[in-house]
């Protein structure tokens, strides 16, 4: 349940996440959700229209004129009337969530209206495209079907001409954060111990940091995902887009895995019905459970991941230990490598290994990924992080600064950061 300000019950995001949910994942809702609160308290306290305030099921006009708004004053964007719909542009001052806000606020009035509590037309609709079938785009052969955009014989029709939203960003440019603090695991793991963290948020946090996976990825991992590879430190795992089709694998190391067995011998047979040995469990059991022996959810993890931030006195949420993977991993390139021939494979093994789902460039990379050569490349990798924790860990008991600490972002005439911001953008 969601609750106002007031403490009062505020039924619309309620059933707008409940909703959602099975639409969506459960980590997308949540995020929705909190970038609505954010906006219905500005609703409620500063919009005004025509010398009053606006509600949230106000006339749609006066909705529209509410978000226009919220995106110049709160999100620091400038909009700029068109005909039928608004041009959003970013500035310097723009926040992150811009998009996400945008994607969020229109799919609260697509369910409000498909539930029956908004009784007008969608804000967030440009009413001039609605009858519009934009997947009927005529190709450039007359009366033939259009070609397939892997065919490369016709030029890629720009969606965003022809979309549906009223309010359009025009100079969309996703920047990455670059995440290269070499400590910042360990820094996490410190917190979690301060903060008394269970075997099972300690194993999920490793996951995290040394597989580069998605939180939802870990969290519907099962026993038959495990079985199903034959490295004892791999995983089966599904992919963003994969409709849970176990599509790509995921690496851990010995000291996690150690962990995983210790979690699944001892701490989770306190909560599960079947409190049977890894052997006898079945494949669709899901390897991280709740304390009443359900599936853990990501809801129930990310109140115990922000406890542990908070320890640590840090904002961070658990997706920046992706970009902490790719950006470490990235520099490990850069740092191990002798040619320019061999950083281009690795970077193509990467590619592979996070399954970055580009058409126009996963297509080209897609048979040059070879499992054994990242294989070989992640165990270096493994050894790398382990020394590093104990140097930490040493470190941090002698009160000393390790280097690392003091170094977030180096810059590298060899670094090439544009390929790295073009691969995270894929990535998401």
């Amino acid at each position: 349940m969601v609750f106002d300000d007031e403490k009062n019950h505020f039924p619309p995001l309620t059933e707008y996440y409940h909703y959602q949910i099975g639409r969506v994942s459960e980590g997308t809702a949540l995020s929705y959700l909190n970038v609505l609160e954010s906006f219905f308290y500005w609703l409620k306290t500063k919009s005004l229209y025509q010398g009053e305030k606006v509600k949230w099921d106000s006339l749609t006009l006066a909705v529209k004129s509410a978000i226009k708004q919220y995106l110049q004053k709160e999100l620091g964007c400038k909009v700029r009337d068109q005909d039928s719909y608004e041009k959003v542009f970013l500035t310097n001052k723009s926040k992150r969530t811009v998009n996400h806000f945008l994607a969020a606020i229109k799919a609260f009035y697509k369910t409000m209206k498909k539930i029956g509590m908004y009784n007008y037309n969608n804000p967030l609709v440009n009413l001039d495209l609605v009858d519009q079938d934009l997947n009927e785009v005529k190709g450039e052969r007359k009366d033939r079907q259009r070609m397939p955009k892997i065919a490369g014989t016709e030029e890629p029709v720009n969606y965003r001409k022809v979309t549906d939203s009223y309010f359009k960003i025009m100079n969309d440019e996703w920047v990455p954060e670059v995440i290269g603090e070499w400590d910042l695991p360990y820094k996490v793991y410190n917190a979690g111990e301060k903060s008394k963290w269970n075997l099972r948020d300690e194993v999920i946090i490793r996951f995290l940091f040394e597989t580069g996976a998605r939180i939802s990825e870990i969290l519907e991992l099962t026993i038959g995902d495990y079985r199903n590879r034959m490295d004892k430190h791999e995983f089966s795992a599904f992919n963003k887009g994969s409709f849970k089709r176990r599509s790509k694998f995921i690496r851990i190391s010995p000291e996690t895995l150690k962990l995983l067995i210790r979690y699944i011998n001892l701490e989770r047979k306190k909560f599960t019905n079947n409190p049977v040995k890894f052997e006898n469990l079945s494949n669709d059991e899901f390897i991280f459970i709740s304390q009443r022996g359900g599936k853990y959810k990501y809801t129930a993890f990310y109140n115990n991941w922000s406890k542990i931030i908070s320890t640590a006195g840090m904002k961070l949420n658990p997706h920046k230990a992706r970009h902490w993977f790719v950006t470490s991993r990235l520099r490990g390139i850069y740092e191990t490598s002798t040619s320019k021939a061999e950083i281009e494979d690795k970077k193509k093994q990467l590619i592979g290994y996070m399954k970055w789902r580009d058409s126009e460039t996963i297509n080209v990379y897609e048979h040059l990924y070879d499992e054994e050569k990242f294989r070989d490349i992640h165990e270096q990798m493994i050894q790398t992080y382990t020394r590093r924790e104990k140097e930490y860990l040493k470190n941090k008991k002698s009160n000393k600064e390790t280097f690392a600490t003091k170094v977030i972002t180096t810059p590298d005439k060899q670094f090439d950061e544009d390929w790295l911001n073009d691969f995270y953008e894929g990535m998401e």
